[in-house]
């Protein structure tokens, strides 16, 4: 029998950081008495290099305190800014390196572009991947680079049925750690169709259970399943003393003091299990801390979120007006005092890595001008009592526009709101902007052949999901926009009827689409796969032709190709939902 002890260990964690290396600006919202009236300063908050000089700071005085320590990420690194439009996975995987990751569970934003992105990744990292529901027992050996036989990624093991763990050695005993990821995987992202993902409760018990046979009591799991699906699996399964996640990009703690929500206690606890996520985007350090019993249970879990942030204020986002020395310096007092930021130097490390290899060519397309915005263009997923999203219109025109002019004749296009992440500011945009900030995934296109009854079927299945009409959906960024395709949604219409003057333009003319005849369109590849409530898209068909450009390349493309930029002036989606008699007009 194994003779257990005690064990101490703090946990650094991050989770979704989206390749934002760079510092990004918020705003904190202070107390009267800081600066004599409520108002907001300006600051330069998270990074790498401000992660890196936090993470050396917690495992020194770790280390201090006779504990051990361990730098983990709960998934979703890929995708999110322009060092990821340009350099993949590559500049990921070295950063993430130099800031001394340990252990990194599978986010569904790694495998947006498929199994190869996730591969060629794990080819470059220094840690493991800890994925244990992904079955990767019948990938194809034959492929450019499979998955499967690398020894850094800890997947399903299919023979024993539980997923392969890691173990971290922590005062003469042993703590494991395994990881989970979504069940949906192919629902929202793009697997490999020869690489299953098992049921998240089946696979955490049956692993609980092999890592006990094992003689350790002492497991962690690090997962990116979100964190309502987090405190459900710990109410769910015993033995487990943390569950580290992702996904929601939830931050966990009390940030009234800055302005901010609250979003429960750090380290909630559950079933004897702590449960802890840390924002996104690099902006914060989760710091957990674990006291394990003997009997692997845990008599202390706690710690805290905190931001990250340098020493500069200002009173604007442009960053220009500067504080007085003595308010300034209130205002670094009050900071200094709250337990829930951090103040951090850059780490020259992480610094000169990004001077020598990554920052040249995204400074440079930070500069280069497109086109001009004539208005301030706004994004909403789903259409409100303003109408709906002046950008997704403009967007899927690009993806018709561009495969027109490659030779493909269109009919129309379906672009997802999701797809589409921010409003834009009247002037100048620049390819920055573009990639890093309106269409920061770089997903490619693709067009296809599809019948006009599967058309309505998908609008239909993709809005139903959107809103949550008669179905259990994933979220509201399934709501589909339209370039020259015309449709009316009715909620409350019998299911299967609810898309109704359904039209295509044609010869600048709108004619009614035939449920018979078959179409060619044009989305992205992740709508064109049938994620999020398209699943009729796939219906009868043929193999879908990528086109070779991305969402943010064809909207770069028709942006320089118009020169100016408006809202439509014609409105093509007419959405009627339930609590209302009035169109919504999008």
């Amino acid at each position: 029998m194994s003779h257990h002890r005690s064990a101490k260990i703090t946990i650094a964690h991050i989770n979704d950081t989206h390749s934002h290396f760079e510092p990004s600006l918020v705003s904190l919202k202070l107390p009267n008495e800081v600066l004599s009236s409520e108002m907001s300063v300006f600051a330069s908050c998270g990074g790498f290099s401000r992660v890196s000089s936090a993470v050396k700071d917690v495992k020194r005085q770790a280390h201090l305190n006779a504990r051990e320590f361990m730098f983990v990420h709960a998934g979703d690194c890929f995708q999110g800014t322009l060092y990821f439009s340009l350099y993949k996975g590559v500049a990921n995987a070295a950063l993430l390196n130099v800031i001394g990751i340990e252990a990194m569970a599978l986010g569904n934003h790694e495998l947006d572009m498929g199994n190869q992105a996730v591969a060629d990744f794990m080819d470059l990292v220094d840690f493991p991947l800890l994925v244990g529901n992904w079955d990767l027992s019948q990938e194809n050996p034959a492929k450019l680079n499979p998955i499967a036989p690398k020894a850094n990624v800890f997947a399903y093991d299919s023979v024993d049925q539980h997923a392969r763990f890691i173990i971290k050695e922590v005062d003469g005993g042993s703590i494991a750690l395994f990881g989970l990821a979504i069940e949906n995987m192919s629902g929202i992202a793009n697997p490999d169709p020869d690489t299953h993902f098992l049921n998240v409760l089946d696979v955490a018990t049956k692993t609980v259970q092999a890592i006990q046979q094992r003689g350790i009591n002492k497991i962690i799991i690090l997962s990116h399943l979100g964190y309502d699906r987090d405190l459900e699996l710990a109410a769910q399964i015993d033995g487990v003393g943390a569950i580290i996640g992702g996904h929601t990009h939830t931050m966990q703690g009390d940030f009234s003091n800055i302005g901010y929500g609250i979003t429960d206690d750090y380290a909630q606890m559950v079933n004897g299990t702590c449960v802890v996520q840390a924002g996104c985007n690099a902006l914060a350090l989760g710091q957990l801390e674990l006291d394990f019993n003997p009997d692997g249970t845990l008599a202390h879990a706690g710690g805290k979120n905190q931001l990250l942030l340098g020493r500069q204020f200002t009173l604007d986002a442009s960053r220009s007006q500067h504080l007085d020395e003595t308010s300034h310096e209130a205002v670094k007092q009050y900071l200094l005092a709250q337990t829930n930021v951090r103040f951090c130097v850059k780490d020259p490390l992480v610094e000169n890595l990004l001077n020598e290899h990554y920052r040249p060519a995204v400074r440079q397309l930070q500069t280069q001008r497109v086109a001009e915005v004539m208005e301030p263009l706004r994004h909403v997923r789903i259409p409100d009592q303003r109408g709906g999203s002046q950008i997704a219109p403009l967007v899927v025109d690009s993806f018709v526009w561009q495969g027109r002019q490659l030779g493909h004749d269109v009919d129309f296009g379906i672009h997802n709101a999701g797809g589409v992440r921010s409003s834009l500011h009247q002037g100048d945009i620049t390819a920055a902007d573009i990639a890093g900030r309106l269409l920061p995934f770089a997903i490619g296109l693709m067009v296809y052949e599809v019948k006009g009854r599967q058309i309505r079927a998908a609008l239909e299945g993709a809005i139903d999901n959107a809103i949550d009409n008669g179905v259990e959906g994933t979220g509201s960024g399934s709501f589909p926009y339209t370039s020259d395709l015309r449709y009316t949604y009715r909620c409350c219409a019998t299911q299967g009827e609810r898309i109704q003057d359904l039209m295509v333009k044609r010869n600048d003319a709108w004619v009614e689409i035939d449920d018979d005849e078959m179409y060619k369109s044009v989305s992205s590849g992740y709508t064109a796969m049938g994620k999020e409530g398209y699943g009729a898209l796939l219906v009868d068909m043929k193999e879908p032709t990528p086109l070779n450009v991305t969402m943010a390349d064809a909207f770069e493309n028709y942006a320089r190709a118009q020169g100016q930029l408006s809202a439509a002036k014609e409105s093509l989606v007419n959405f009627i939902p339930c609590e209302y008699e009035q169109v919504i007009v999008a």
